[in-house]
């Protein structure tokens, strides 16, 4: 039986928290029983190892294979972020909170994102590498926050700042980047996944506006947000030619949302949105008939390469966290690293992971190239390639590394005296937001055969 020792009052909470209803308030009642009756989580770790595992160590131990790869502006960007997140953010954060208090800290500083230019002219510099970074670095210190965020400033912000149709978008990718509000993307369907472009939401032309009607699910922050970038069509046998982007706003009358229990992310929250004859001004519609569908794919590549920033973070959160602590515990008469089973692979998993990180922010780079020369078509086509494949492969070795470096480390890996644990879950998420694996092999698939059916030109 699940959580068997628990009082019977406590499991009809704990059943309130699995349902979603009224989850804050009963999270925190629930908690407060469990610290009662004892249940909370010691802490076992070895005493003399806990202050080797600081958020400070493990950036230490990250620069020394990123640093050298960077250039000097690069480098102080990182060095900032570091500084900002060890001294003014983790003293703030309180890991039985959700995340979102977190924002506006965030906000201040320019660290909603770094993929554009913010309207605030003093957080420079700005790129998608800076995105790649940025990503990686808050995923060492708080993956949860990194995945609310990337849904807020990129997936949602990202738009608005591509196309500011009116004084309202500003306004709200202002709200946004601050940190003021919390934004999310409305596209994936009960029954359209993979193949978001079928997509049977629907929308109608109405007198001012459109009406938005039909159900998005998997929304990371739709529970908590204020915006939400959403995607309906017009003709569901035609969806290219007909599909709307809009910006739907939480105070809208017909839009409910309801939060799924994803266990992965407690403190992320992820849910359903339900549209019924949500009326949407004109001045929230960034693209109509068919230009919506236009925007859709033009989001995916810097979409996808933010998340493998993540995936990248959680690797190397992970990895560290490993190589720190089977240095520092001795089995045996000597430290469990010097066991070629653990120090080997934990040596292979390092070799992986550096070298996908290399190719990562070179992608970053590229795609830079593309936007500078004005999205051309070449570099859009390899670009869409390059990112699916370094999407596919940081995520799953993301995934893998965290999952070998909990067993090498044992069972304190399985509590949340590390952050492994933390690794080992979020890292399941990333492998399927912004696409599944296979889907990523796909994409990748198609590359390929563009490649060799140019030869015939």
């Amino acid at each position: 039986m699940f959580f068997p020792c628990i009082h019977q009052k406590e499991w009809k909470l704990l059943l309130q928290i699995r349902s979603g209803v009224s989850y804050s308030n009963t999270r925190k009642c629930f908690l407060q029983k469990r610290e009662a009756t004892h249940m909370v989580q010691l802490s076992i770790i070895d005493e003399k190892i806990v202050p080797f595992l600081t958020t400070e160590n493990l950036y230490k131990v990250f620069n020394q294979y990123v640093m050298p790869f960077l250039t000097k502006e690069e480098q102080a960007f990182v060095t900032d972020l570091e500084d900002f997140i060890i001294n003014e953010l983790e003293p703030k954060t309180d890991w039985g909170n959700d995340v979102y208090e977190l924002f506006p800290i965030l906000g201040k500083k320019g660290y909603i994102q770094r993929k554009n230019p913010d309207f605030r002219e003093e957080f420079t510099p700005t790129g998608m590498k800076y995105e790649v970074l940025l990503a990686m670095v808050l995923s060492i210190a708080d993956p949860e926050l990194d995945l609310a965020r990337l849904a807020s400033g990129i997936l949602c912000g990202n738009p608005m700042y591509e196309h500011p149709v009116s004084d309202r978008m500003v306004k709200a990718k202002e709200d946004i980047y601050t940190g003021r509000k919390v934004g999310c993307i409305c596209i994936t369907e009960p029954n359209r996944g993979s193949d978001a472009v079928n997509m049977t939401s629907t929308v109608r032309k109405t007198e001012g506006g459109i009406v938005f009607n039909g159900e998005k699910v998997y929304t990371t922050n739709g529970p908590r947000a204020d915006y939400f970038m959403s995607y309906a069509v017009e003709d569901v046998e035609n969806p290219r030619q007909s599909m709307y982007q809009a910006l739907v706003e939480k105070t809208m009358d017909g839009l409910e949302t309801n939060r799924l229990k994803i266990t992965s992310v407690p403190r992320v929250h992820i849910g359903q949105t339900l549209w019924r004859d949500v009326f949407i001004p004109e001045e929230n519609i960034t693209g109509h008939a068919g230009k919506g569908y236009e925007i859709l794919f033009e989001g995916l590549v810097p979409e996808r390469i933010s998340i493998f920033g993540s995936s990248l973070g959680i690797g190397w959160l992970a990895l560290i966290n490993a190589m720190i602590y089977t240095n520092k515990r001795k089995q045996f008469g000597k430290p469990v690293f010097r066991y070629q089973g653990v120090g080997f692979n934990l040596a292979n998993l390092l070799v992986e992971l550096e070298a996908v990180t290399q190719l990562s922010l070179k992608i970053a780079d590229t795609y830079e190239q593309e936007v500078k020369q004005g999205h051309p078509a070449h570099l859009k086509k390899f670009n869409a390639t390059l990112s699916s494949m370094a999407k596919y492969q940081a995520a799953k070795l993301s995934h893998e590394i965290a999952y070998e470096c909990q067993n090498m480390m044992g069972g304190i890996a399985l509590t949340d005296n590390t952050k492994v644990d933390m690794a080992v879950e979020i890292s399941k998420v990333e492998e399927v937001i912004g696409g599944a694996r296979n889907i990523q092999l796909l994409l990748v698939q198609r590359g390929i055969r563009n490649a060799v059916r140019a030869l015939d030109e």
